[in-house]
């Protein structure tokens, strides 16, 4: 009788995983950075640089046309992502960043610059990235 009820419970587990794509929802909405180091982001966070009063938004993922692995493809794809910049006292602004070395992977505001570094998960052959799976590596440096 152990073992049934073992079982039963290690099925229930797999659907369940099965079901929420192995996500598990992380409830840490906010991060701290610093200015000039790179930090990891996840889709729907919100990072403060404090010493500069400034915060950033990941809003989402726009576009990921990336070339699967497993898979041949004639162009390299382009990962895009929206970010918010906000500053004190200032009006807010969205910008796009790019994986594709042809388009831009860095964006002013103020007198501040973002990069996009790296953009994970790599798409896969056969399977999709949903967007709370993401997670941009970007930094934030002063200067243009």
């Amino acid at each position: 009788m152990k073992y049934v009820f073992f079982l039963l419970i290690c099925f229930s587990l797999i659907g369940w995983i099965h079901d929420h794509d192995g996500y598990i929802p992380d409830t840490e909405t906010s991060i701290t950075a610093s200015l000039g180091q790179a930090f990891d982001i996840k889709v729907g966070q919100e990072a403060t640089i404090s010493s500069q009063q400034l915060s950033l938004k990941f809003l989402s993922v726009s576009e990921d046309s990336r070339c699967p692995q497993g898979t041949n493809c004639i162009w390299e794809g382009n990962g895009k992502v929206n970010i918010q910049l906000t500053s004190q006292g200032q009006t807010s602004d969205t910008v796009e960043l790019n994986t594709a070395m042809s388009l831009p992977s860095e964006a002013t505001y103020l007198s501040y610059k973002i990069s996009l570094l790296d953009l994970q998960p790599y798409p896969l052959a056969g399977s999709s990235i949903q967007q709370s799976q993401y997670i941009a590596t970007v930094s934030v440096s002063t200067g243009t």
